[in-house]
């Protein structure tokens, strides 16, 4: 009732109502006892015989009959209905009614201080739900009703006097067998309630009472009542006992969490547990409470068979719901968990897996060596080197502290820098294209990075991890501390601290900067990386920047397939401001031309504060985030081939001027990538012994420049393959086609690659004078050495 609506006056009913039974006992009307409570309804929910007129009639269905009968005795004011809320029972969809019932207690309110003084000796994340939520919950505890009105529970040990007067609380098993002179084997109702006990007072035969335990006082009892303290194990339980660790949901500040402190605070006066994480709810993909009845969320069982248990866990620990936040499940999370972490993770260990196979081959035996990637002069061994160590260091450190919800996110990042960096900008020397000593180097590195990442996610993913982990470890010495019969066995390293390199981290974080900001130059100019670019250069006044970024300079180029880096020191940038008509449009209406010229006319301070600042005023509206889109222009700067793009120290500048040179280089790339995807298809292993032929198909349309490409650039192609692409003019005839496929390439252009295996190439002219131009022998010898 708001202070607007009905008469002002309230009625109370204590027996009915939480705040009514609260007001009524503040002011003395009823005692805690239930002394001056009126309470006029069974446990049907029906009027009993206090209400004569209506007795028997369920208290929803007399509202009726009740109207009626003060309409005949002229005492009804008003008759209308009041839509509010009401609670419903979440089974049946049935309203409840609030009534009072006798029930026991246990006294809380007499130790409130005591329960507030043992909650701050524990340590809780996140931090805020112990502090507020949790603090503010005991100062305000009342005392807790352990009593249910049930037939399955466990029996509340009390055995009382009819009048109440005489209460005996039984304390073991072996004290109820001496009163029921039978061994119990069982304490469930059903089996003890016929005990009786004789009365020391002189009031005959006393009995157990009806009630059973709320369910919460056992989950409060589960330090001591799993051990089966104190009868025995009682020294393996003071071992234990605070807890180190729990974790359980937010909703158990007022469940679990409570009872474990009351019940810890009462029996030891102190706190059942040392640390504790408190988790989010996981709420269906709507918002809404995960329902049976709606079935508003996908089948558990199905999402982990498509997916696997790893990556419901992942995506779980990667979310907000490890600190107490809400998250609403979705499946696609699960789903890019697999396609976006393990994927990327998983191909570069069976990356790892190929090159030492190759490098046996070639070389010897391979025997990883951390020492050879801690002296290694290779930047990028440094970098993935230092940064592992930097993520051991991390993680031990978080996960003293039970932040998970910045462990997790962490890992992802580092098997990002892993797969889309280390991997990708080393292929070619792991393959060898450096010599073995430098493959050697960049394997064993990648071995080393591989087995920590791995024991540091094992708590995190443990079947992937112990997969992973199960072939790394063969390579591992006898002896070694990471070697053992699990994953799960080994303890995460401690971080070389000397091996940690703030320097060589930041150089290649600038590295990376610049090659994201020519990958958006690319995006915006819609040119992919296939097509080689004349040249980029790169504009920042700092020293310390661009000698980093030059001595990463090959990686660079390779990156953004550039043939020229430039670097230079001055730039002068001029940005401008566009609005986001879209989304400001509701927002502004009327004023969004007058905005619109504002933000045209912004002065270059005002574009600069907004880009550090990211929020302006303009014509009174204040704008922020994407609701001005900057771009950037170099002063004087008029080619149209030339497109800039930048941030608040570096500005990079592609030239996508075109030339024929480049064309070919492009085509070459594309047939490149056909090839290797026809070698995928065929499901050809790196070392499988095969032979690649090609021929240009001329099209009606054809320019020639595919031809010509497989000609000027023939060089450039067989170093991208790593392998040789062979004119099909010069097969002989003997050779075994395994696989044979076409591809348009360009302007109605054809290529024919054919897959062959393996065997010898003949020279026309000595075989004709080994046979004496004898044509039977010839075809004999061809034979023979074909087979």
């Amino acid at each position: 009732v708001s202070t607007e609506a009905g008469t002002c006056i309230v009625h109370q009913a204590p027996a009915f109502g939480e705040d009514d039974n609260r007001v009524c006992l503040t002011a003395g009307i009823i005692l805690k006892d239930g002394t001056g409570m009126v309470h006029p309804i069974d446990d049907s929910g029906c009027f009993t015989k206090e209400v004569p007129d209506f007795m028997g009639q369920h208290v929803k269905a007399a509202d009726k009959d009740i109207k009626e009968k003060l309409k005949k005795e002229n005492k009804l004011v008003f008759n209308g209905t009041e839509v509010h809320n009401y609670p419903h029972c979440w089974r049946s969809d049935t309203p409840l009614i609030y009534r009072a019932i006798p029930s026991w207690f246990i006294k809380v309110e007499e130790a409130r201080e005591k329960l507030i003084a043992n909650n701050n000796q524990t340590y809780w994340v996140p931090s805020f739900v112990k502090e507020k939520r949790f603090h503010n919950w005991l100062t305000e505890a009342r005392d807790w009703c352990v009593s249910r009105n049930r037939y399955w529970g466990t029996p509340i040990p009390l055995w009382v006097s009819s009048d109440f007067e005489e209460v005996v609380c039984i304390g073991s098993v072996a004290e109820l067998e001496k009163y029921a002179g039978r061994e119990i084997k069982d304490l469930h109702r059903h089996f003890i309630d016929d005990i009786q006990i004789p009365s020391q007072k002189g009031k005959g035969m006393l009995k157990r009472v009806d009630e059973v335990f709320d369910c919460w006082f056992e989950s409060g009892s589960m330090p001591y009542g799993s051990k089966h303290y104190p009868f025995e194990g009682k020294e393996e339980f003071e071992k234990g006992f605070p807890a180190q660790f729990i974790a359980e949901g937010l909703d158990q500040t007022r469940g679990w969490f409570y009872t474990l402190m009351v019940l810890g605070t009462h029996l030891f006066n102190k706190p059942p547990f040392q640390n504790l994480i408190v988790n989010g709810m996981v709420l269906a993909a709507d918002g809404k409470k995960m329902s049976k009845r709606l079935k508003n969320y996908p089948d558990p069982q199905e999402v982990v068979e498509r997916y696997g248990a790893d990556a419901v866990r992942m995506y779980m620990l990667n979310s907000g719901v490890v600190r107490a936040e809400i998250l609403k499940f979705k499946e696609e999370g699960v789903r890019d968990v697999v396609k976006d972490v393990f994927l990327p993770w998983y191909n570069a260990y069976r990356f790892l897996v190929q090159e030492s196979f190759r490098y046996e081959a070639n070389a010897q035996k391979f025997k990883p060596d951390p020492a050879k990637v801690k002296a290694s002069a290779n930047h990028m061994d440094q970098w993935i080197f230092a940064s592992m160590h930097e993520l051991i260091r991390f993680v031990r450190e978080e996960m003293e502290a039970y932040r998970l919800y910045t462990v997790v996110p962490r890992l992802v990042s580092f098997l990002d820098d892993l797969t889309n960096w280390y991997v990708r900008l080393n292929r070619d020397r792991m393959r060898g294209s450096n010599g073995m000593d430098e493959a050697f180097t960049s394997l064993s590195a990648l071995y080393e990075v591989l087995l920590n990442v791995t024991v540091c996610l094992a708590p995190v993913v443990p079947f992937i991890t112990e997969l992973i982990y199960s072939n790394l470890v063969r390579a591992l010495p006898d002896g070694h501390p990471m070697k053992a019969k699990s994953v799960h066995f080994v303890m995460i390293p401690e971080p070389d601290m000397k091996a940690i390199n703030p320097e060589i981290t930041q150089a290649v974080r600038r590295m990376q900067s610049v090659v994201e900001l020519g990958r958006t130059c690319r995006e915006r100019r819609k040119v992919g990386l296939k097509m080689p670019l004349k040249s980029m250069t790169i504009m920042n006044k700092n020293e310390a920047f661009m000698k980093d970024v030059k001595a990463l300079q090959k990686y660079i180029e390779e990156e953004l397939n550039v043939v020229e880096v430039n670097f230079r020191a001055d730039a002068e940038i001029t940005l401008s401001g566009t609005l986001n008509f879209k989304e400001l449009g509701k927002r502004l209406g009327k004023d969004m031309k007058a905005v619109k010229d504002a933000v045209t006319n912004l002065s270059q301070p005002e574009l600069v504060d907004f880009e550090k600042t990211g929020s302006i005023t303009v014509q009174g509206h204040k704008l922020s985030g994407d609701d001005i889109q900057l771009s950037r222009k170099l002063k004087d700067l008029d080619n149209p081939n030339l497109d800039v793009n930048g941030d608040d120290e570096t500005q990079v500048i592609l030239d996508f001027t075109e030339d024929e040179d480049l064309k070919l280089m492009a085509v070459a790339r594309d047939i490149v990538n056909k090839v290797q995807k026809m070698r995928k298809d065929t499901k050809l292993m790196q070392d499988d012994p095969v032979d690649m032929w090609a021929e240009v198909r001329p099209g009606k349309k054809s320019k020639g420049i595919v031809q010509k490409s497989m000609t000027a650039k023939r060089d450039y192609i067989i170093k991208l393959l790593r392998r040789g692409l062979w004119d099909s003019s010069a097969r002989q005839g003997h050779e075994v086609l395994i696989n044979e496929e076409s591809f348009g390439i360009q302007d109605d252009d054809e290529l024919v690659v054919s897959i062959t295996v393996r065997g010898p190439f003949f020279n026309p002219s000595a075989m004709k004078e080994l046979t004496k131009n004898d044509p039977a022998a010839e075809a004999a010898c061809r034979q023979l050495l074909s087979e």
